[in-house]
């Protein structure tokens, strides 16, 4: 198998995710999609999430994550 080359990023980019759902069968791709929107998290976080869980069944969950993303700004 061919080295890949060394991206550098620490998350997986939005060019990245579409690039990886192109490829996948319709209903794998439709499951990521539709759980993203559910969750309202966006595809390449979920893709992300599911790619460490399968690597470590010890990974962080959408429980364990819970980010911040699209919440207002405390304002004092």
């Amino acid at each position: 198998m061919q080295a890949l080359p060394q991206a550098g990023h620490k998350h997986l980019s939005a060019d990245a995710a579409l690039m990886l759902l192109a490829v996948l069968p319709d209903h794998i791709r439709d499951a990521y999609l539709n759980h993203a929107k559910q969750i309202d998290y966006s595809i390449e976080m979920v893709l992300e999430m599911a790619l460490a869980d399968f690597l470590d069944p010890d990974s962080l969950t959408f429980t364990d994550c819970n980010p911040q993303i699209g919440l207002p700004e405390n304002q004092d």
